[in-house]
Formats: C-alpha cells, structure tokens, sequence
C-alpha cells in the first residue's frame, strides 16, 4: 500500500503571492494534474497546506488535505505532518509545482524504495522521492528542534537508493516528470509547450 504526500504550502513569493498549487495550466489547475497522475498510482495521497486558510482553499473530493503542524520549516514541516497523516509504510513526496510527474517513475521509486529509507533521483530532487515513514518522521523531527530547514539534513539522516536520472531516462526519456514551475514564465511557457504533454 501507498502514499503520496504533495507540498502545497509554499507561499509563492516569485509567483506574487499566487497559490502556486491552483495556477492553470492547459486550463487545469497544476494541483489537479498532479492528483490525477498520483491516484493511479498510490492508495492514498495527502495534501499539505501551510495553514488553515489555504486547506479551506483546496478543496479536492478523495484527497486528505492537513495542515503544516509547525510554522516556518517549509518542505521539512510539510514532509513532517505529511508523514504524521499518511497510513503506509512509503510514501512519494513531491511538490505542488511538477505538474508532469510521471507515475511509472513514481512506480520505479517506490520499487527501489524497498529496504532503505528514501529511494531519490540522483541528481538529487528530494521533492520527488519515496520516504519510508517512520525513519523519515524521526529525521524531520530532529531536524526542526535543530532549527534546520535545509532538506538534506534530513536525506542526510536516512539510508538512501539514489536512483540515477540515466535510468529514470529510460522510461521518461525528456525527464518530465521533474519539471517544475517557478514564475509565471514558466506558466506561459509550460501552456504552449507539448514535450511533456
């Protein structure tokens, strides 16, 4: 059984303050996309958002939607109550700005998952890799009574599969699954252009 934890608590400061997870793209919002491609490939997928206002913001029928439990970690919190809510022993965790996420790499990673903590494209894009629950919930834990909001401090704690992104080209040759939206540009762009459709 699987999990699939998005991050949708970003404040969109390089979007103007636009929730980055309802921006349209192909007349859809990017969030809707993503649960689209994940609900065929996990059990369960839980939406994190940063805080009560926007979880009334979000609403999606099927999905579980918390909030952050701790303010000012960004992904490090999101992937901590993310966790805290999922009921599996893996979940994928990705952000809400990859709106071609690809489910057969979704599927490679939960395979190459097994018997380790994290399995992560490498180079590294730890929003778009498979955490084994427990282990990671422990890492994120200690990582925010640090005070260390850098992701790696938590890859850093865990046993790790780094997955190639030759081998992940195999099967998603244009590496879209990894594209991801950062401006508006970007959404203008991504709306006229058909490689990852």
């Amino acid at each position: 059984m699987r999990t699939a934890v998005v991050l949708a608590g970003g404040k969109g400061s390089r979007l103007n303050y636009v929730e980055k997870a309802l921006l349209e793209l192909h007349g859809e919002p990017i969030l809707n996309h993503i649960i689209e491609t994940l609900s065929g490939c996990v059990d369960e997928i839980v939406v994190v958002a940063r805080d009560e206002e926007q979880q009334r913001t979000l609403h999606l029928a099927g999905v579980r939607i918390v909030r952050d439990e701790v303010r000012g970690f960004g992904p490090v919190a999101g992937i901590y109550s993310g966790l805290n809510a999922s009921s599996f022993e893996y979940a994928f965790v990705a952000a809400c700005d990859m709106p071609f996420i690809r489910a057969d790499v979704v599927d490679l990673l939960f395979r190459r998952a097994v018997g380790y903590d994290v399995a992560i494209p490498y180079p590294l894009e730890p929003l778009h890799a498979v955490y084994r629950r427990e282990t990671t919930i422990r890492a994120a834990k200690a990582a925010i009574e640090r005070r260390e909001g850098a992701i790696m401090y938590i890859v850093d704690k865990l046993q790790a599969n780094y997955v190639p992104k030759d081998e992940i080209r195999a099967i998603d040759p244009n590496l879209c699954t990894f594209v991801n939206i950062n401006n508006l540009e970007d959404v203008e762009i991504l709306n006229k252009k058909t490689l990852c459709d």
